[in-house]
């Protein structure tokens, strides 16, 4: 009775007033409580009685409570002492947005509605941790007006469009981290506006600019890789991208191949290096090498880097240190090319190998006098591996037992 009671409830708070805009219903403490156990998104304004500075924020939201309903949000308020304390609500009145029931407290000016409107329909208020949020046209409009980079999934209510729903969740929570908003839409008017043709499609906003994704939706590897090569794409300055630590750690984990300058932001010689190595960003970008650089302490101690700058070319996660001329863009180029194109058994200073033996399930590590020596046998041995079936393999193991060595039996 009580939950039949709360969904007319929920259904009426967004009625229309008498000229005041929308109506924001009062609640009670019990009603609150159950409606935050089904609401994804809910918006409480907490307020006292006999308060004009409340009757003012009421007004305020009564404007913009048509808009803040259009971004999926339930707008209420409620008079009751223990729910504020509940909430860690002290002074009256306030605004929290609740995600799945964690709270989200507005700390902006309460008369301001554009200040409102922009905390109640920023990324981080619409997004439901576990879920890749579902948004209408004007919802788009403001994020890809707001955001830098915003993957946009058009979708139907087919299975096909349910299973790369499913993958793209898969990849939200890498997204998140390197600040590449995932949302879904299902509007068709969109779909002929944008010329999309077959649904499910995928399109990537950098800084307003859209890209259609023309590959396999249903690879989510191939997805997260195609976003992150493409985060640049959309600018019109040719520079290497500036990552966080953060973003960085997403990266190398995502990404097959990434080369990354780690530097010192105060070096006299910086400038110098980088309009040398921003020379050769696009050859990298069309040849699958995604540059990056990073100029954050923590980041070059966590990679084994103690000499700053230092150029580290990751492929599949396994670092490789660049030990020639940074000045040197064409030869920078054919090194990375060269790493690119190779199987060759990297070389790690004994910092980046901790990291590694740290971080890394499965790891084999050569300590060898003659080093030289250990890598051809090695690589040679790698290469039966991977061109010859096991059986056949046999025939390059010697004859007879040899100590240290694998036989045929």
């Amino acid at each position: 009775m009580i939950r039949l009671a709360l969904v007319g409830l929920l259904a009426c708070m967004v009625s229309l007033g008498e000229g005041l805009g929308v109506e924001v219903e009062d609640v009670t403490g019990r009603q609150l409580d159950a409606a935050l156990e089904t609401e994804n998104l809910l918006a409480v304004m907490f307020y006292s009685k006999n308060c004009k500075t409340c009757d003012r924020v009421l007004s305020v939201l009564e404007r913009v409570g048509e808009e803040v309903a259009v971004n999926g949000i339930t707008l209420v308020r409620v008079n009751d002492k223990r729910a504020a304390k509940t909430h860690a609500i002290r002074n009256f009145p306030a605004l929290s947005l609740f995600k799945m029931g964690e709270a989200l407290h507005y700390e902006g000016d309460l008369t301001d509605a554009e200040a409102i409107l922009d905390f109640l329909s920023s990324p981080e208020a619409l997004d439901v941790p576990g879920q890749i949020e579902d948004v209408t046209a004007s919802q788009l409009e403001v994020l890809v007006q707001h955001q830098n980079f915003v993957a946009v999934f058009f979708y139907t209510g087919n299975k096909q469009s349910s299973d790369v729903l499913n993958n793209l969740e898969k990849v939200d929570d890498y997204c998140e981290k390197l600040e590449i908003s995932i949302v879904k839409i299902n509007d068709l008017e969109l779909v002929t506006e944008y010329n999309l043709g077959e649904l499910p499609a995928l399109v990537y906003y950098r800084h307003s600019i859209p890209i259609l994704y023309e590959g396999d939706l249903t690879t989510d590897d191939d997805v997260l890789e195609w976003l992150i090569q493409n985060r640049n794409s959309g600018d019109e300055e040719d520079i290497i991208e500036e990552v966080e630590f953060k973003s960085l750690e997403a990266m190398v984990s995502a990404v097959e191949n990434i080369a990354v300058l780690f530097y010192n932001a105060k070096s006299s010689k910086m400038d110098q290096i980088l309009e040398s190595v921003e020379t050769i960003d696009d050859d990298c970008d069309t040849r699958g090498v995604h540059f990056v650089k990073i100029a954050d302490p923590a980041a070059a101690y966590h990679y084994g880097i103690s000499t700053l700058p230092t150029l580290v070319y990751f492929k599949n996660g396994v670092p490789n240190l660049f030990d020639g001329e940074l000045l040197d863009d064409e030869g920078v180029l054919q090194w990375l090319l060269t790493h690119l194109e190779s199987a060759e058994i990297e070389e790690v200073s004994s910092s980046m190998l901790g990291r590694l033996i740290r971080d890394t399930r499965n790891i084999v590590v050569i300590f060898c006098k003659y080093i030289a020596y250990a890598i051809i046998a090695l690589t040679h041995t790698c290469y039966l591996i991977k061109n010859y079936a096991p059986d056949e393999l046999k025939k390059f193991l010697p004859p007879q037992n040899v100590r240290g060595m694998a036989s045929e039996t």
